[in-house]
């Protein structure tokens, strides 16, 4: 015993040198800073050849216009101007590995100039760097949109807004590494502008010219995500439709798909090869849906057709959609609701139907929706009477709050958010302040009512026990 328990010692003893060398070489290798002294007030003065050069505060350093941001390591470059030589004006450090780099609103003449400004503050490596420039609409950032920037280690995000100069075509063609995207400006987009881009993963995009380049301006892009199309058509007539049908054939990967003013026509065949998508979005004043629109999606949960012009639904449009949990229609011009309708989506979570001029609405038609919230909007004065609402289990509601809070709702539990008439489609403080009140105010009734219990159990049991040792004695 004694033996074994020395041994453990010497043991333990030679292996505390041996693992305080892996950690040191564990820190070199994976360690975010090599110098993080830079983040502190202290740290940063300490560093500063000439203090009137810039100003130092904890996790922050201005110099001229420029800000460097930093909690436990370098987050954020963000320049006032778009000054070329502004990451020049910080002192030179040593920061090391970090992970997710953001410059903001500062101008790299080229891809060169971008590597020796990193240099200069020492960055030897980061997991994701971020260029984030938004344009001020009243100026003209001519110089700026000159620069090409071009491929660096981890350059997988670009966000240009608000830009008014038209982009050269090939103004991307070195950036093929990018895999999220985002472009919303005010000019026309050339038609060839994405085609290096056969990373993206994820795109948000303004192209006010889409009827010009449809079926050319996405072609390349075979491995999107996520893409959100606004096309900025503020009027557009009847027979306008911007995408062709087969706009999205080619993206297999789709899964989420956004559509804001882009005519108000959608083709039927859209979505046919998009068997992967979980959410559709189109607020684009569209006022017809096909019968096979939805055909091939088996998969999707969420339908947002919310403030577009839909004046029917055909019968049979969800009858591939059994996994649908969230419908949104509310704002459209729906006159009748059918019988049927809804018959093959009973795991639907939430219909929304405010806002449409409903005056007909089939006594089965929510049967199947046993367990959906279905927000009625002015339709649920009718509540009370209608046979469509006798002959559902489905929880009937008034409006829908914009937290998800299920208002002036059949069911009692439901009723005690609100004491008072609100619009809940506006957003305004006194809504949120109300809604505030009466959950305090529940939580504090329902801890009131707790503690009550809790002492009437504890007095009804010491009774009992008092009664019992009378009894006893």
């Amino acid at each position: 015993m004694w033996f074994q328990s020395r041994s453990d010692a010497l043991a333990k003893k030679m292996l505390r040198p041996l693992l305080l060398s892996l950690l040191m070489v564990a820190a070199a290798a994976f360690g975010s800073t090599q110098d993080a002294n830079y983040t502190s007030k202290e740290g940063c003065e300490s560093i500063l050849t000439d203090p009137s050069q810039c100003e130092c505060l904890d996790h922050r350093i201005k110099c001229g216009l420029a800000i460097l941001r930093s909690e436990r390591h370098l987050s954020e470059i963000s320049c006032s101007t778009y000054d070329a030589r502004a990451l020049e004006y910080f002192p030179s450090l040593k920061v090391g590995n970090i992970t997710k780099l953001i410059l903001s609103h500062c101008a790299f003449p080229s891809a060169a100039v971008m590597r020796e400004r990193l240099a200069h503050l020492g960055i030897k490596n980061y997991t994701e760097l971020l260029v984030e420039n938004i344009f001020e609409k009243n100026d003209n950032h001519s110089v700026l949109l000159q620069q090409r920037f071009a491929n660096m280690p981890a350059f997988t995000k670009l966000r240009l807004l608000n830009f008014k100069i038209p982009l050269p075509a090939n103004y991307l063609e070195n950036c093929t590494e990018l895999t999220d995207l985002t472009l919303r400006g005010s000019s026309d987009l050339p038609g060839t502008l994405l085609h290096p881009l056969g990373q993206l993963t994820k795109l948000d995009i303004m192209v006010r010219n889409m009827a010009n380049v449809a079926s050319k301006i996405f072609s390349k892009q075979t491995k999107l995500q996520t893409l959100t199309l606004d096309c900025s058509l503020k009027n557009s007539s009847v027979e306008m439709s911007t995408l062709t049908s087969q706009e999205l054939w080619h993206m297999p990967d789709l899964h989420q798909f956004e559509l804001h003013s882009c005519g108000d026509n959608v083709p039927t065949e859209l979505f046919w090869k998009s068997e992967n998508l979980v959410f559709i979005g189109i607020e684009s004043n569209i006022s017809y849906v096909g019968r096979d629109f939805l055909k091939a999606q088996k998969n999707l949960l969420t339908l947002q057709l919310s403030r577009n012009n839909i004046a029917r639904l055909p019968d049979d449009l969800f009858r591939n959609t059994i996994r649908l949990r969230h419908i949104m229609l509310a704002h459209n011009n729906l006159e009748r609701i059918q019988s049927g309708l809804f018959d093959s989506i009973e795991n639907l979570y939430i219909l929304n139907l405010e806002h449409n001029p409903i005056t007909t609405v089939s006594p089965d038609v929510f049967n199947k929706l046993s367990n959906a919230r279905i927000y009625l909007g002015a339709l649920y004065s009718q509540h009370s009477k209608a046979d469509w609402a006798k002959s559902t289990k489905a929880t009937l509601c008034e409006e829908e709050f914009k937290y998800g809070v299920c208002i002036y709702c059949k069911r009692e539990e439901y009723l005690d958010h609100f004491a008072d008439r609100e619009n809940c489609n506006k957003q305004t403080e006194k809504l949120e302040n109300v809604l505030l009140q009466k959950l305090n105010i529940n939580r504090w009734n329902r801890t009131r009512t707790t503690s009550k219990k809790q002492k009437s159990a504890k007095l009804v049991k010491s009774e009992k026990a008092a009664a019992k040792s009378k009894a006893t004695q």
